[in-house]
């Protein structure tokens, strides 16, 4: 889309009133959500990542922290 092409619509978008852009946004994050995945140039899909920040320093994986001492 070029840049002549989306003015009009910004344009707009400035008109509304501040809870109506945050609808706006949400129904793009909405339509965005639901675009087909990017294909790379070696032909896999990409998909959206989630980051949820860093892990905590002391954090441990080992089994037996994670289960315990039952034998499991």
């Amino acid at each position: 889309m070029h840049a002549h092409e989306i003015q009009p619509l910004v344009d707009k978008l400035k008109e509304l009133p501040p809870e109506r852009v945050a609808e706006v946004e949400d129904f793009v994050d909405f339509l965005r959500s639901r675009a087909p995945a990017k294909r790379t140039k070696a032909g896999q899909d990409t998909f959206p990542v989630i980051s949820v920040g860093q892990w905590p320093q002391n954090l441990s994986l080992r089994r037996q922290n994670l289960y315990g001492d039952d034998g499991r």
